[in-house]
């Protein structure tokens, strides 16, 4: 998700699941709502695909029961520049979001015990 937001809390969610997300991100309020978000691992031993539920709100992101800091943002534009963390685990994500409710970029971990990389798509939920 994050953003994303949405999408980077995604992999730092597959980490270490636990409580409720906490967050300093930035996102402009025309990318609030409920979005989905599917990462895709393309190298390492995470999960194939693993979907996230991600809500912004008043241009705060979280991930419902995952307790994740999140560093990063999206611009007015769309692009989409965050790590995820969580513990010693940490997760650079890229990419961009569309306000009309699409997104796409790369993750990959990093400081933590697994190394792994890939692909997030997102998409507006509703």
């Amino acid at each position: 998700m994050a953003t994303l937001i949405p999408a980077a809390a995604l992999m730092a969610a597959a980490i270490c699941p636990t409580g409720a997300a906490t967050r300093k991100v930035r996102v402009p309020n025309r990318y609030d709502g409920a979005w989905t978000i599917v990462a895709t691992t393309a190298q390492g031993p995470c999960s194939a695909n693993t979907r996230y539920y991600v809500q912004i709100k008043d241009s705060d992101a979280s991930i419902p029961g995952q307790e994740v800091d999140i560093d990063g943002g999206v611009s007015p534009s769309g692009s989409v520049q965050a790590t995820i963390v969580s513990g010693s685990n940490k997760v650079p994500i890229s990419g961009s979001l569309d306000p009309k409710g699409s997104g796409n970029g790369t993750w990959r971990t990093s400081g933590g015990l697994v190394e792994c990389s890939g692909s997030w798509s997102a998409r507006r939920a509703g």
